[in-house]
């Protein structure tokens, strides 16, 4: 009886740490959901097969097309974690955007899907949607890494290059954590929808980074990649890593002091004058 009681205040005092902890150790990829920070001219929220995605595309002086950039958020996330980029104006004269909800993710509760085969064959009639003939520019934040590499390697032309943001890629660093195996057995009420959907897609990742291992040598794009060295949730040596992969890309490494996850919003500038002067 007593071991009995024992265990279950054990159980209790845990599942209410992790309601304090997980939330600031899960790799939380985006900006709240805040639509009234979308800015006129927005076209409306549209759907394509299982994901959703706004964009801009504002003409050029010249009639010609600009060249399309696609954001992909990571885990949990929408096309609201790169508003700050849709917004800018300096963005909107250079490039046509398209940002992205990922699918599992259009509606928290849905069924997720881990597999970043799947969420690659999502995206390619997104990047299908580049006008100028040069392919699609894709930037990924936290597990958003990881989809839009995977897509590069299964669609390379139409790919013509990949903006890393504080992203998972080793698979010895990739994995799920302690937190996350001990969130499996928490019910949703407990841990909520969108933690809970985060933790479906962690759990598998690890052997699919390890199968993509061989095909990062396969990516001939320019690259850029960014990492705060005060990252708490994505190990910086996951940049070390993209770096050291990358053999035959020409990449553009920016390592930032003192930043941390939210490098992706802290240095927005900085990201977007670097992008602008390497790829267009």
């Amino acid at each position: 009886m007593v071991f009995s009681r024992f265990r279950s205040n054990w159980i209790l005092i845990s599942a209410l740490a992790l309601l304090l902890i997980v939330p600031a150790m899960f790799s939380v990829a985006s900006a709240p959901d805040d639509f009234a920070r979308i800015a006129p001219g927005y076209r409306s929220i549209k759907t394509m097969g299982e994901l959703e995605y706004i964009e801009v595309n504002t003409p050029a002086e010249d009639g010609s097309p600009k060249q399309l950039i696609v954001f992909v958020h990571g885990t949990p996330g929408s096309f609201s974690a790169f508003l700050h980029y849709v917004d800018d104006p300096v963005m909107r004269e250079h490039f046509h955007m398209i940002s992205v909800t990922r699918p599992g993710w259009i509606d928290s509760s849905a069924t997720k899907i881990p597999s970043l085969n799947e969420q690659a064959k999502a995206l390619e009639p997104i990047i299908k949607m580049d006008l100028l003939g040069k392919g699609a520019i894709l930037m990924g934040h936290s597990y958003g890494g990881p989809v839009i590499a995977r897509t590069a390697m299964d669609y390379p032309e139409l790919v013509a290059g990949l903006i890393f943001v504080a992203t998972t890629a080793d698979p010895e660093f990739s994995g799920p954590r302690w937190y996350n195996r001990f969130a499996v057995v928490l019910p949703r009420f407990i841990l909520g929808a969108s933690l809970k959907g985060a933790n479906a897609e962690i759990m598998p990742l690890r052997p699919q980074l390890e199968a993509m291992r061989p095909r990062w040598q396969d990516l001939v794009m320019p690259v850029l990649i960014v990492q705060g060295d005060r990252d708490r949730l994505v190990n910086p040596r996951n940049a070390d890593f993209l770096n050291q992969m990358l053999v035959n890309a020409d990449v553009t490494y920016l390592k930032r002091e003192g930043q941390g996850h939210f490098v992706l919003w802290e240095e927005a500038e900085l990201i977007r004058d670097t992008l602008i002067e390497k790829f267009l």
